[in-house]
């Protein structure tokens, strides 16, 4: 359903809200022509219903060609749309989740790995909450892992996400996309909120952001992380750097505490670790030599991750050998949670870099 809202912050501007997301429309007659992606924050915007005899120029099926234009791509069968950059770099986002599912460098090297077993929503099965996408940069939210009472890394990675700003020929590079509380939401956590994905694809580098704001009436807490699967040639080969003396929880054992003695972290078995206040950037190499440094910046916690050969035989998306292959290294605030006041609003992001960028 299309919505009009005012916008506080400039009175001679409407939003309008549907399908695909926000759009700020100048408010008179045809200012449907002269829209542009919104921006600004929900909080800011109050429903109107009478628009004072200004038609605002709005074809009733709009919004639903523009959904179908916008998502028109697909990946692994997974619709969603790409950004693209002078370099030949290329990322897709699905619609599910507003998930990164893949990042291709100039090299024409994919970073991400992406189960071929995975689960999600097509365009053969809309069902919602769908199975969840197993790769890419999943975000969970409003919990992580199954450290609370909600379904494992929150409801909002298995839900379709709109756009609030698309690529386009003048910015495909760009984009953002937002998912807020409804009655579907609200049935499974009592909370107004509004969370939004910015992907950024510059030159050998990506920048994902998550933001949350509370746009409910009473505080609440929340945990987070961008669950990021990094595709590798040999997890053998593959050492990350910059956790020495950090410490972390072992979730392959209870939980308990351990300060990371060697120099980097290598796989041969199952490997779930929670680094707590670790440094803000890391190194992956990759046959001794650097392949990627990972920073992140809001985020208090290191999620690092690999299932090892049991484990990925249990999974039922998950390749028998696909864990010699990836290695999840994530974004996130799992041990104390992050607590927001109505109105108040929170941002982390993980900043991914060829390295010498």
């Amino acid at each position: 359903m299309t919505k009009i809202y005012e916008y506080t912050q400039q009175p001679h501007f409407w939003i309008v809200h549907d399908e695909q997301g926000y759009w700020q429309v100048p408010a008179r007659d045809n200012g449907w022509e002269d829209r542009s992606p919104f921006v600004g924050h929900a909080v800011n915007l109050r429903e109107v219903t009478d628009l004072g005899g200004i038609d605002l120029g709005m074809p009733a099926t709009t919004a639903a060609a523009r959904s179908a234009d916008i998502f028109s791509e697909e990946f692994q069968a997974l619709p969603g749309l790409s950004l693209t950059n002078a370099q030949g770099e290329s990322a897709f986002v699905t619609r599910q989740g507003a998930q990164v599912v893949s990042w291709k460098t100039a090299d024409g090297r994919e970073r991400m790995y992406l189960s071929a077993s995975t689960g999600g929503m097509t365009r053969a099965d809309e069902t919602v909450p769908a199975a969840a996408i197993r790769g890419g940069v999943p975000v969970c939210f409003p919990q992580f892992s199954g450290r609370g009472p909600l379904v494992k890394h929150g409801f909002v990675r298995s839900l379709p996400w709109q756009v609030t700003a698309a690529p386009s020929a003048q910015s495909p590079s760009v984009a953002t996309f937002f998912i807020e509380d409804d009655d579907q939401t609200r049935q499974m956590w009592p909370h107004g909120f509004h969370a939004e994905v910015g992907v950024v694809l510059d030159a050998g580098r990506l920048v994902i952001t998550l933001t949350a704001t509370n746009r409910g009436d009473t505080a609440f807490p929340f945990t987070a992380a961008l669950h990021t699967y990094f595709r590798v040639d040999d997890i053998a080969q593959v050492e990350l750097h910059g956790l020495q003396q950090v410490r972390y929880q072992d979730a392959t054992a209870e939980n308990v505490e351990v300060v990371q003695q060697e120099a980097a972290v290598t796989i041969s078995a199952e490997l779930d670790r929670v680094y707590m206040s670790p440094p803000k950037k890391l190194m992956l190499l990759e046959g001794g030599q650097p392949s990627l440094q990972i920073e992140q910046y809001g985020f208090e916690d290191t999620v690092v991750w690999n299932p090892g050969p049991v484990k990925a035989a249990a999974l039922p998306d998950f390749p028998d050998q696909d864990w010699l292959h990836m290695l999840c290294v994530e974004a996130a605030c799992v041990i104390t949670p992050v607590t927001l006041a109505p109105g108040q609003t929170w941002t982390g992001s993980q900043i991914l870099s060829l390295p010498g960028r």
